[in-house]
């Protein structure tokens, strides 16, 4: 009699990254039996993403009606990135984190709903012995998430990236091609994918606009294409939507995607030849490919005040910090790429970038061998190891 499959349930608030591509590798092994819980599944299912890598699991949509189907066939293990179910919807719950990045403080007040809620169902984190494992990207990670965040040694495992897997692989040019609106095989691809933590892109530098402008000016003028990956559309203000939404419209190389609508990244961080962003997570995953990546510095000065923004009873709010420095639990100034903190300098790393793709694989590899685990390819196989202990003794 074979053994009885291991039952995962995905608790998703977004689809994708790490959470998307360990539910691919999930998704191919026998011994498994994996449930998704997502937002807004049928919209998923029409992306690029869902069609180029569509999963045999079973999605349902992540709303009240998730709980009873959950409850039903209650799972062994639980995956979340960054929010966990309300009720106990399986024996032991397993933390994907969605993505390591700057951004902070991520101390132990940040996490403490996030502990209660772990607390009822699966043990208090804070405290060894409960049924609950973290992944951490790496040593410092894991240092961070005992010193700062306050979690239990007991439960942090240094495991890597799940999405370091994938994309250290060459991408299909010709398969992909049906899934872009512009030629992706003899024309190179630029994702400008920014986090929505400080407003604008490039606000900071002033005419906002003249620099979106130049910059997919000279990158029309090489023959390179654009996307725009954006937060979900209700984080941005109107006039900002406004302004990306403009790009696509006069523009026939630029594409632009929201998160909310286009959860999965993966497949535009394999197709990109270079990365801009305002020190998004989204870096580090990209880091492993060691094509350029150029960070524009987000503030004016990281000592003047600023307005911090964080959602918070489902709507965007500012808090007003001294310093932005309160904000970030890295310095920006410890990254894998070049670093732009005016429009002149990202527009003349972008043209470093596109003759030399090699300009940044040094510093890109010394950073994931400084804060995280090695893309060695073998990084999902670690997390399945840990997600299976945590089943033995849940």
């Amino acid at each position: 009699m074979s053994a009885p499959k291991l039952r995962v349930a995905v608790w998703a608030t977004t689809f994708g990254a790490d959470l998307a591509a360990f539910c691919r590798f999930l998704d191919r092994r026998d011994d498994v039996e994996l449930t998704v819980f997502m937002k807004h599944p049928g919209a998923f299912k029409t992306t690029a993403a869902w069609r180029a890598d569509p999963l045999r699991a079973r999605v349902y949509a992540r709303d009240l009606r998730a709980y009873p189907r959950a409850l039903a066939r209650r799972a062994d293990v639980a995956i979340v990135d960054n929010a966990v179910p309300l009720l106990g919807i399986s024996r032991g719950l397993f933390v994907l984190w969605h993505g390591f990045g700057w951004k902070g403080p991520d101390d132990r007040r940040a996490f403490a709903f996030m502990r209660r809620c772990i607390a009822a169902w699966w043990g208090d984190p804070w405290k060894p012995d409960s049924r609950v494992r973290w992944q951490c990207f790496g040593e410092w990670d894991r240092r961070f998430r005992r010193d700062v965040s306050g979690f239990s040694e007991d439960i942090l495992r240094v495991l890597g990236s799940a999405l370091h897997d994938e994309i250290v692989r060459p991408p299909d040019r010709e398969r992909l091609q049906p899934f872009y609106p512009f030629d992706i095989q003899r024309r190179k691809t630029a994702l400008l994918a920014p986090t929505w933590h400080y407003g604008g892109v490039f606000a900071h530098w002033g005419a906002e606009d003249d620099v979106f402008e130049s910059l997919v000016a000279l990158l029309d003028r090489h023959g390179v294409n654009l996307i725009v990956r954006m937060h979900d559309r209700w984080r941005y203000g109107r006039r900002v939507l406004e302004r990306i939404a403009g790009l696509e419209r006069r523009h026939p190389h630029v594409l632009v995607k929201f998160k909310d609508q286009d959860q999965d990244n993966s497949l535009d961080l394999r197709l990109a030849d270079l990365l801009i962003t305002n020190f998004s997570s989204i870096a580090n995953l990209f880091y492993a490919t060691g094509r350029p990546t150029i960070h524009v510095y987000p503030v004016e000065s990281p000592d003047e005040p600023f307005d911090s923004r964080h959602v918070w009873g489902g709507l965007v709010r500012t808090r007003r910090l001294p310093s932005v420095r309160a904000a970030w639990k890295l310095p920006p100034e410890e990254n894998g790429g070049l670093v732009a903190a005016s429009p002149s300098e990202l527009l003349g790393q972008v043209e470093l970038a596109l003759e030399d793709p090699e300009c940044c694989r040094a510093r890109s590899r010394a950073f994931i061998e400084r804060y995280m685990t090695a893309a060695d390819g073998r990084n999902c196989e670690r997390i399945f190891e840990a997600l299976r202990s945590l089943t033995r003794r849940a």
